[in-house]
């Protein structure tokens, strides 16, 4: 593995992270003007989700923090974009680097995956019962087909974040490995 090859594969990464967040962000607000049809009058989910009467208090903040998850991987594939390409970071660093940026992937994306469950199973209250939020997302007679399309966009794309995590803490032990061989070969080498 070369140094060029895997600064190449952080930097597509850092796009990557950059453009679903940017894609998670565009259809979180669209979703916030998604129409429920919640017992007879129909309310958008911006007009419930920040109210208590209808959503508990925990919902909304689960909501908040989904938002605030994509908002700091769009900040990480920023971060790692330009940490890469404006450093010129040695290989030892660069490896050692890779690992705690796969672990931090491989956390938060297990930690948004929690809020997401928890937020599909906040119960919506209405007058005549109550009904969880991902049933309400997928139930066609509750609101549209497209919002069930997002929230599935959401778990995949939060999905690939955790697998990415492990790729990308696969790819620096694997060049950290690589880097101990090369070092032992030139040690061995030099006494002879």
């Amino acid at each position: 593995m070369e140094h060029k090859k895997v600064v190449k594969f952080l930097e597509i990464k850092g796009l990557l992270y950059i453009i679903l967040s940017i894609i998670e962000l565009v259809l979180l607000i669209i979703m916030n003007f998604v129409e429920f049809n919640i017992d007879t009058d129909p309310i958008f989910l911006h007009e419930f989700i920040y109210s208590a009467d209808i959503i508990p208090l925990s919902g909304t903040f689960l909501w908040l923090f989904v938002i605030i998850s994509v908002v700091f991987y769009l900040f990480l594939g920023l971060f790692l974009n330009r940490k890469v390409t404006k450093e010129n970071i040695e290989s030892e660093a660069l490896a050692k680097f890779i690992i705690v940026m796969g672990m931090i992937l491989l956390i938060g994306g297990f930690v948004k995956m929690n809020y997401l469950v928890l937020l599909g199973k906040t119960k919506i209250s209405t007058i005549s019962g109550s009904i969880r939020l991902q049933a309400a997302l997928y139930d066609f007679d509750v609101t549209e087909f497209y919002p069930a399309v997002f929230w599935v966009l959401f778990i995949s794309v939060n999905t690939y974040i955790i697998i990415s995590g492990l790729v990308v803490t696969a790819v620096g032990i694997k060049y950290t490995l690589l880097l101990e061989q090369e070092k032992t070969l030139k040690e061995k080498s030099i006494r002879k």
